[in-house]
């Protein structure tokens, strides 16, 4: 038999290369450059790289390489679009970390490669047009966050956040991988384009060949082992999205986490796991949306629910803000059940509006700590308009947003992701989802309450100087401003990246 070589086409990859390289440079200049107190230019080969990143993500638009690799890889306008917010998010991340690594005396030149290795492994799962693709990416990701949340080795509770995550997340890649088995044994392939093709579903991301699948699939008859696989790799994504059931790790590793590894984790994780789910479940099984937007839809309804209502009893910002982003994940599942355009469209620009408020919201988290005092106590946030009104003002604006009050860009998102709902009939979910909003008005709003209402019960002593976090907080309170007074040019680009689905 003929060994034929798979199409290595390197500029579809060119992205995911760029930050690879970004990475391995930064542990080579660790080990060469003596150590200093801040470390400023690993954070600044960092940002290069990511802006060269983003750089790159941006030339390959419209160049939709959908079968890269022997098929395992797909550079088109999605992956791209999901490059840019990973880039976006690391990025924040490293402006959000720079001070508080000092603060807390981490060592930066461990802490940026398992940022960028952990953001390739996100671009992976945005790029994977295989099961097994999805699978390596899931598992680089997964890795690196593990070892971050255990970052604060003089806290215990860090170090209980990091076995706790490592723990129930080997759980759920089990499931994933076992997923994948009982697709590929239905199958025949693990290639999103050939599952496809074997529900009757071609695509462009279909490889040149496709391995010939047996008759009960083509004739329509379901085997219940394809339903088992497809059940198994929503367990092994929604742990990653935190979507309930399976959230029950988020608060806890939350809370114990540095606190911008855990702002990173809310929005990385999360944005990760939604760009695999929309390219296995549009991709793969375009066919079977009934069967799998029905298991979806009870799964977006308890997330937002348990997200929502969890959150009202919490008096810790990081595990208010936990709970919050479960709540979240449930919005943007909506979105995906809604299994049209629109919908896929709703997942990209809230991915993106989320990544912003949520971000600054942590940002503001992290000014008002102090050296070996994290002040996450929402009573810690008393006066806070009076002693730092524009601290307050940023933080009002990202709890408006959250909250999908306009004009902010958490309004618009929300706005399109039941509108894709109602166009798709899925009018009970829509219903619980504005419902489930309005509760999360509740304690969004506290915050604000507390900020601007009552006077501060204690002093927390003079805020260290902060710019790179303080920049990172300004920038994305902007952002989010300008994201829900303008939103056309976003949506026009989250358009352009879900072409290929109907």
């Amino acid at each position: 038999m003929l060994f034929v070589l798979p199409d290595l086409d390197w500029w579809a990859i060119a992205p995911i290369l760029a930050m690879t390289i970004t990475a391995c440079v930064v542990l080579v200049v660790d080990l060469i450059i003596p150590r200093t107190p801040h470390q400023t230019h690993l954070a600044i080969i960092s940002l290069i790289g990511l802006a060269i990143t983003a750089g790159l993500s941006v030339a390959l638009w419209d160049y939709n390489h959908t079968s890269a690799f022997g098929g395992m890889v797909a550079a088109d306008n999605l992956s791209q679009f999901f490059n840019v917010i990973f880039v976006v998010i690391v990025a924040a991340t490293i402006l959000m970390s720079h001070d508080q690594l000092d603060r807390e005396d981490f060592h930066p030149g461990e802490y940026y490669p398992l940022l960028l290795f952990s953001a390739i492994g996100m671009m992976l799962m945005a790029s994977a047009a295989d099961l097994i693709m999805v699978f390596l990416g899931l598992e680089l990701l997964s890795i690196s966050l593990y070892i971050l949340a255990g970052f604060s080795r003089r806290r215990a509770e860090s170090e209980e956040a990091s076995i706790k995550y490592l723990l129930l997340g080997a759980f759920a890649s089990g499931f994933l991988l076992y997923g994948i088995a009982l697709v590929y044994g239905t199958a025949a392939s693990t290639n999103l384009g050939c599952v496809g093709a074997a529900l009757g579903q071609r695509s462009d991301f279909m490889p040149a060949s496709c391995p010939t699948v047996a008759s009960p699939i083509a004739a329509g008859q379901l085997p219940a082992m394809l339903l088992a696989g497809i059940g198994m790799l929503i367990v092994g994504l929604g742990f990653k999205a935190a979507l309930a059931p399976f959230h029950l790790w988020t608060p806890d590793v939350y809370e114990g986490a540095p606190t911008a590894v855990t702002a990173y984790m809310s929005v990385a994780a999360k944005a990760a796991a939604f760009a695999a789910i929309l390219r296995v479940f549009e991709i793969a099984f375009p066919s079977l949306v009934p069967d799998w937007s029905a298991m979806l839809a009870i799964i977006a309804i308890i997330t937002m629910v348990v997200g929502n209502t969890v959150a009202i009893m919490q008096q810790n910002i990081k595990r208010m803000l936990a709970y919050s982003s479960i709540a979240h994940a449930g919005y943007i599942l909506v979105a995906v059940v809604a299994a049209n355009q629109l919908g896929a469209q709703s997942v990209l620009f809230y991915t993106l509006a989320y990544t912003l408020m949520n971000l600054g919201a942590f940002a503001v988290v992290i000014l008002l700590g102090r050296r070996g005092e994290e002040n996450v106590m929402l009573a810690d946030y008393a006066g806070l308009g009076y002693r730092q009104p524009l601290l307050a003002l940023a933080m009002a604006i990202f709890m408006l947003s959250l909250a999908g009050i306009p004009p902010t860009a958490g309004f618009v998102g929300k706005f399109f992701i039941f509108r894709a709902a109602l166009d798709a009939g899925q009018v009970g979910l829509a219903v619980v989802g504005v419902l489930a909003s309005v509760i999360s008005v509740y304690f969004y709003i506290r915050v604000i309450y507390l900020m601007y209402m009552v006077e501060p019960s204690r002093e927390l002593g003079p805020a260290p100087r902060a710019p790179w976090t303080s920049l990172a907080a300004g920038l994305a309170a902007v952002a989010v401003l300008v994201l829900g007074i303008l939103p056309g040019w976003a949506l026009a680009w989250a358009q352009a990246a879900v072409g290929f689905i109907s």
